[in-house]
């Protein structure tokens, strides 16, 4: 059994400022081994920007990192490996064209000798990786198989494998259950404590609060910048982390909009693509938010994801505002589909771009004089949405991969909102986004029913789902096993109907 007091890490009044702007101030951070250390605040806090000092991606402008009682300093990624210190993200870094084995041994292969040509010793390393996996993280799964045909959660464990293996003394974990249900949520809480009983210290970053309670054995909380509280998590309650995050009481969690329910505006008939889903039906109204709930794998995603032509579907069909339109991208934006996705940075964001340029890429007829784009209606409409969204950004040029998750979200929902859209589907639209960030998109899309659209959320969360919506769709392996108001069900009702 370690020691508690043990200290493996110590990062000493650490600052950091990117030009004019202090993102981290005299920030300290110590992590006890054998511990996890849940890492708090809100979008823009500095979680990010310590951490990724801490991985060697960032310098800091001043301060002291200390491992195992010595001074160290972190010039890049590889010397944080090399120190022992590994970060799985949120998007996860796994190759899906390759399979477990192939994974957890990347850039360290076992060869068979010297040279150019040498052989892999595959059956030595394929055994090295179903211990880690098998006996020392307790996770069945196919070794021999792409990662692109294995569950989210798999993969993440295959991550897990890759820093075991490598004998990472610390492990940082951010947002490690964005994408996970409950049942694999519980399984990745047991790996951890695995972790943990064998020594690995690990940061736990999370907007998630009750998981933070439940797994961390210490909190510490970032706001603009400096810390502002830590200490043992049974000294924490949701309202204090909540108040340390945002520096105020939040008072209304879920905003809801009472906005009268309008006539049909999008109706889905018997809509199948012959292996996620089948026979889909649903009606969507004017002013109402309606919500599709179910376990990963139940076929949701993929229902919305037709509706908006990303995937093709083979029989059924799509109606809006009384017209029929054909299973593409375009024809649904013709029809005044929009779509959010989950994956912002993979799949929604021009991450090398502007916040203008991503604000206005589905809207150009608006900004164009004479065929060709205006600046200045570019910058005007631009900064319309910074304000009302309340995008916290330095302006309309800066670069959109320099702002917060929640920033982003409210980027890519302005974008669509500038298109006047009659239909909102949003993909996990709070994944990977603080509580304050949370309200301020429930607000956005609260306004997208106020003036008559209609939005289809598909979301993890259950409690999401029950304090936003009006109606929830419940699916279970491909169908609707379930149609339910959201004003008199419970998030056990949502699980009996899912499993």
């Amino acid at each position: 059994m370690y020691m508690e007091q043990e200290v493996v890490l110590r990062m000493k009044q650490i600052c950091k400022s990117f030009g004019p702007v202090q993102v981290l101030d005299h920030v300290d951070l110590n992590l006890n081994r054998g511990e996890v250390l849940g890492l708090i605040g809100e979008n823009g806090a500095g979680k990010s920007t310590l951490i990724k000092i801490l991985c060697g991606i960032y310098h800091a402008t001043s301060g002291e990192i200390e491992l195992n009682g010595t001074n160290v300093h972190i010039p890049n990624a590889q010397t944080a490996q090399n120190l022992g210190i590994s970060t799985i993200y949120q998007e996860l870094s796994v190759i899906p064209d390759l399979n477990a084995v192939q994974n957890i041994f990347l850039n360290r292969e076992l060869t068979g000798g010297k040279g150019l040509f040498v052989p892999f010793r595959y059956a030595e390393m394929r055994e090295k990786a179903r211990k880690v996996l098998e006996d020392e993280l307790k996770v069945q799964m196919n070794l021999d198989i792409p990662l692109k045909h294995v569950p989210l959660a798999q993969k993440q464990m295959v991550e897990i494998a890759r820093t075991v293996y490598a004998n990472a003394q610390i492990i940082i974990m951010d947002e490690p259950t964005a994408a996970l249900q409950a049942q694999e949520r519980e399984k990745l809480f047991a790996v951890i404590r695995r972790l943990k009983a064998k020594g690995h210290s690990i940061i736990f970053i999370s907007h998630h609060l009750d998981e933070l309670m439940e797994i961390c054995d210490r909190l510490l909380v970032l706001r603009d910048g400096r810390k502002v509280d830590e200490g043992p998590v049974g000294e924490f309650t949701i309202d204090r982390v909540i108040g340390d995050m945002v520096g105020k009481e939040l008072k209304n969690k879920y905003p809801k909009k009472q906005v009268t329910i309008g006539d049909v505006i999008m109706e889905v008939k018997n809509l199948s693509d012959g292996a996620h889903f089948f026979d889909v039906s649903f009606e969507l109204h004017r002013g109402e938010i309606l919500g599709i709930a179910g376990l990963e794998g139940c076929g949701k995603n993929e229902v919305i994801r037709s509706v908006f032509g990303k995937n093709h579907y083979t029989t059924g069909s799509i109606t809006v505002s009384g017209q029929n339109f054909h299973n593409t991208i375009r024809g649904a934006m013709n029809h005044k589909v929009a779509f959010v996705p989950a994956e912002r940075k993979v799949e929604g964001l021009f991450l090398k771009q502007s916040i203008s340029w991503n604000t206005t890429i589905a809207s150009l007829p608006q900004i164009c004089r004479m065929n060709t784009i205006s600046r200045k209606e570019e910058l005007v409409r631009t900064k319309e949405y910074i304000q009302r969204l309340r995008t916290k950004a330095e302006g309309p040029d800066q670069n959109i991969a320099l702002l917060s998750g929640g920033n982003q979200q409210k980027v890519m929902l302005s974008r669509w909102i500038m298109t006047d859209a009659d239909v909102f589907l949003l993909e996990e639209p709070t994944r990977g986004i603080d509580v304050n960030a949370k309200t301020e998109v429930y607000e956005a899309i609260g306004s997208c029913v106020e003036n008559r659209k209609g939005v289809v959320v598909v979301s993890s969360e259950e409690e999401e789902v029950l304090g936003i919506c009006d109606r929830v769709i419940v699916m279970k392996n491909g169908r609707i096993s379930a149609v339910l108001s959201a004003k008199t069900t419970t998030t056990e009702e949502i699980k009996h109907y899912s499993v």
